[in-house]
């Protein structure tokens, strides 16, 4: 896939998401087998050779991004030109490792979107090399790196001035953390959010061709001023909104252009427009979940301004309490989780992704949901090929349309009990981790875990009765 087909990143329905991940991770591992022989323990990178004693440590490096779909392209058009420049590059051990780098919740959000790493020998070498990697990488997907330069607009190639070896100071407070050598040889900081340090002439000629900068609702109405989550396929953040008087808080969520692509050809941005679909549907008939206020694009990225619902998260606040709540408390709160799941579900949706940190304990106690990127029509296939782990669990050929809900519902009722994330590897009993549980409730729990206990008859408004049983009977 390259940019010749932006619009869509779509593989021929004939070939499935699966089997598109197979040929991948084959192909793959063939090229590392071939370009990236050199491995260390418990890393996740191969590299293309070992560092030889006359190379330096610090220096201009490049990183190339890509998909996971044009990822073995993209290897296949750089490798052999690196290795017959003799410039050193390391990347990823595998494609899922990459998936993980390109989601940025695993090794950090900056390292977003860096598929490749290359070391070029010297200042003079960088500044030829990064002309003619931008050559071969133009008809490929770019994946913005956070916190680099960009070689030129739309480019795949993004540098920065930095350590190829690991380097250490020690911080004020005494904590390690990554050096490099300013021209008097002392050790100063790595700044990862600073691309070029200020000791440094950028050698690479900024391009005169990028876009001149438009007025977009981000600076004329909405003042973005914390972001609540920032991963690869997009942003989260708590804004001002001046279209009312007096501002108001709100929420806009972003969703990235080729951030944090699927196997079946998903991005941000196509999950942030699902759910706004999906508010748009639900917020009719039931005014819990949040309230779209607009939405707009900007370079290719999709945007949803949103209501701001105040409270804290079920899971911000199971961090922070000392004493877990009451039985009597949980069984309230797993009444209301399946009173909101009951609507959901009355609206003809599946939510897909019911856990504690998208449930909103607002000022008044009650809860409210937020979070739906992942939900889908009760009347077709789940289309997404994501699980939030320990909250989902993907439906059997035997369960209803509805059992992820239920799991969910029951996982999240586990762990307001246990404190524990519920691991269907290794299920341990609530009994065993909590003492005075009505056996009703426990059963109803332990019921909702094993999918095949539920059948087609259940409904969220079943299993709340049954909440409310155990509840009238303590």
């Amino acid at each position: 896939m390259n940019k010749a087909n932006e619009n869509s990143l779509s593989f021929p329905k004939a070939i499935s998401p699966s089997k598109i991940r197979d040929l991948s991770n084959a192909n793959w591992n063939q090229l590392c087998e071939l370009y990236l022989p050199i491995q260390f323990e418990d890393s996740i990178w191969r590299f293309s050779r070992e560092t030889r004693l006359n190379e330096p440590s610090q220096g201009w490096k490049f990183h190339i991004s890509a998909t996971i779909l044009e990822a073995c392209d993209l290897f296949e058009k750089i490798a052999p030109f690196l290795i017959s420049r003799d410039v050193q590059f390391k990347a990823p051990k595998s494609l899922e490792e990459l998936a993980k780098i390109n989601c940025g919740l695993h090794y950090g959000y900056w390292q977003v979107g860096k598929f490749m790493t290359v070391y070029p020998a010297t200042a003079s070498q960088a500044i030829g090399l990064a002309k003619e990697l931008d050559d071969l990488t133009s008809k490929f997907i770019s994946i913005s790196v956070p916190f680099d330069n960009q070689y030129s607009p739309n480019s795949s190639v993004f540098y920065r001035y930095g350590a190829f070896q690991e380097l250490e100071m020690l911080d004020e407070h005494g904590e390690s953390i990554p050096a490099i050598k300013n021209p008097g040889q002392e050790l100063v900081y790595d700044d990862r959010f600073q691309p070029v340090p200020d000791w440094l002439p950028n050698p690479f000629q900024k391009a005169e061709n990028y876009p001149e900068p438009v007025e977009t609702p981000l600076v004329t109405t909405y003042k973005v001023f914390r972001a609540i989550t920032q991963r690869g396929k997009g942003g989260t953040y708590q804004a001002l909104d001046f279209s009312t008087d007096p501002p108001r808080f709100c929420i806009v969520k972003e969703g990235r252009r080729y951030g944090e692509v699927f196997w079946n050809g998903q991005d941000g941005r196509y999950m942030l427009k699902n759910e706004c679909k999906v508010l748009s549907a639900l917020g009719r008939t039931y005014k819990a979940v949040p309230q779209i206020l607009s939405t707009f694009e900007i370079d290719g990225n999709f945007y949803l301004a949103m209501e701001f619902v105040e409270g804290a998260s079920l899971f911000d606040l199971m961090k922070v309490r000392r004493r877990r709540y009451s039985i009597k408390e949980i069984i309230m709160f797993a009444i209301e989780i399946a009173e909101i799941i009951a609507r959901i579900h009355q609206a003809g949706w599946i939510w897909n992704d019911c856990k504690p940190a998208n449930l909103i304990v607002t000022p008044s106690k009650s809860l409210r949901p937020i979070d739906f990127e992942g939900a889908y029509r009760i009347n077709q296939p789940d289309p997404f090929d994501w699980k939030t782990e320990g909250f989902s669990k993907q439906p059997s050929n035997q369960s209803s349309a509805f059992t992820n809900d239920f799991y969910s519902l029951g996982a999240v009722v586990y762990f307001l009990l246990t404190g524990k994330i519920y691991d269907t590897d290794a299920p341990l009993q609530i009994k065993n981790l909590r003492r005075q549980i009505p056996p009703r409730f426990q059963e109803i729990i332990e019921n909702l875990l094993v999918d095949s206990v539920v059948v087609n008859g259940n409904t969220a408004v079943e299993i709340k009765k049954e909440f409310e049983k155990v509840l009238n009977s303590l």
